[in-house]
């Protein structure tokens, strides 16, 4: 990804291992990205109203959950190069 590029993250799981813990795990051996905040992108998009809120209460990711949002389970990273 170019400086400036952004990179999307997403799973079909609600797993940490799977989600945030591989989010850290890039970010932290790859210094020159930052977390885009999902509520944020979402209110730059076209997409209608607000974000919804993450089932693991992170501010900076999006975990969807049957039980929550009634979708199946998926998670959604944005990053981007400084």
């Amino acid at each position: 990804v170019k400086k400036g590029g952004r990179l999307a993250y997403f799973t079909c799981s609600v797993l940490p291992e799977e989600n945030v813990d591989q989010v850290m795990w890039f970010l932290s051996r790859n210094t020159d990205f930052r977390i885009i905040p999902t509520a944020k992108a979402w209110a730059a998009s076209t997409l209608a109203g607000d974000a919804p809120p993450s089932a693991d209460g992170n501010t900076d990711t999006l975990l969807l959950t049957p039980r929550r949002h009634q979708t199946d389970g998926f998670f959604v990273a944005l990053l981007q190069r400084v």
